[in-house]
């Protein structure tokens, strides 16, 4: 069984059902109708009996159509994907950076631009903070470079995202104020860009955009929220102070890489897993090394990028998470018992830890872990004694 076609080809030659019956079959196989395919069942089985099949081959070949329950794919689409995966591959191998900045400009997907993130780390592309001179909407390649662009920043309005990308197209921000002038955006917003260096370009600190945003607002009489308002408060200053201690000092290369996430899904001026230093991350199978341990357990650990639930056959949830480390990312499955045990912690902890059966694929050209427990990872500061297979690395 291969192709969907494959289920109606074989309702019809070997049990002579008819070709309508056969599709409604199809059908319910793909939305798993229990009562709608042992409907079927019946008429399948009276009628492969009345063409002289046996009880034995009958229920053999029922197994066979039903079994590729979820897995089928009509021919036409695998074709066409099959097409579009051959020309994907083939414009990732030889214009990387053209090919993962539009996968991030065009989005869907079946992952979190995070995923697509690790990816152009893992290829040897390095993001730009985003640039109020190169606004988007597309993420824009620069050699091995790729800039985000100014329109993804979480907050903005979409007047103010039409003004800005207008503004640009009739020349180039010169200054902050230029800028400020020019697309007339609230305090808020302005705070969101400064956060995500979209003005150091100008060679100003972000404290001091900042303080620079609060003069030009106050010149103008144009502060379009309470906490950007000098006469709202008797003391306005001070309250100030207050509500946006963030800007008394420079940030670090932390807080820079935070506020990234915060406004834009993922870091972009650092590797997301800098956000997680604490982490001991060496103390654990890297992901690049798990195929060596086909068939064995091993503990691993790897941010959550990824997750899914789904039901298994008997109606229980199970969870499906895709781990990053620093090495790669892997695919992991909880079955319904250990979902029910820990899928709390799937939840809990954004870094997770956890202790799986290795799987290979049966081409035994890639493989899965089959988790049997997740929790909390270890801290740096804490006193490991893995267990090791005498290798330098603590995988089993």
């Amino acid at each position: 069984m291969v192709y969907e076609e494959h289920i109606l080809q074989l309702c019809e030659a070997f049990a002579g059902l008819d070709p309508g019956r056969a599709d409604v079959l199809r059908r319910a196989l793909n939305k798993q109708k229990r009562a709608v395919i042992e409907e079927i069942r019946g008429e399948f089985f009276k009628s492969a009996l009345a063409r002289g099949h046996s009880p034995e081959k009958t229920a053999e070949v029922w197994e066979l159509a039903t079994g590729f329950a979820g897995y089928a794919f009509c021919k036409a689409h695998s074709t066409a994907y099959g097409v579009e995966a051959y020309q994907a591959a083939w414009l990732k191998r030889y214009f990387p950076a053209e090919f993962m900045a539009a996968v991030l400009t065009n989005g869907k997907g079946f992952y979190h631009p995070l995923v697509y993130v690790l990816e152009c780390h893992r290829l040897g592309l390095k993001l730009l903070p985003p640039s109020v001179n190169e606004p988007g909407p597309a993420f824009v390649p620069q050699g091995s470079l790729i800039r985000v662009p100014v329109t993804r920043v979480k907050g903005l309005a979409g007047r103010t995202t039409e003004a800005i990308l207008t503004a640009r197209g009739r020349g180039p921000f010169i200054s902050l104020a230029d800028f400020f002038h020019r697309t007339a955006p609230s305090g808020e917003e302005m705070e969101a860009m400064i956060r995500v260096g979209a003005f150091d370009e100008f060679g100003e600190t972000r404290t001091r955009q900042f303080w620079q945003v609060r003069r030009l607002q106050k010149s103008e009489g144009a502060s379009q929220n309470a906490e950007f308002d000098f006469g709202r408060a008797a003391d306005p200053v001070s309250s100030f102070f207050r509500q946006n201690s963030s800007f008394l000092h420079e940030p670090t290369r932390l807080e820079r890489l935070q506020a990234e996430t915060d406004l834009l899904g993922f870091a972009v001026s650092g590797h997301p897993l800098e956000l997680f230093a604490d982490v001991a991350w060496d103390t654990y199978c890297p992901v690049n090394r798990l195929g060596e341990f086909a068939g064995e357990t091993v503990t691993t650990c790897g941010l959550v990028v990824e997750q899914r639930t789904h039901h298994q056959i008997t109606g229980e949830p199970m969870k499906f998470l895709s781990l990053a480390d620093w090495t790669g990312i892997v695919e992991t499955e909880l079955f319904a018992q250990t979902y029910k045990s820990h899928g709390l912690a799937t939840v809990r902890y954004p870094v997770l830890e956890v202790k799986a059966r290795v799987e290979p694929f049966e081409n035994r050209r890639g493989f899965s872990l089959r988790v049997l427990s997740a929790g909390q990872p270890r801290q740096r500061d804490e006193k490991i004694t893995p267990l090791s297979r005498k290798i330098d690395l603590p995988c089993l």
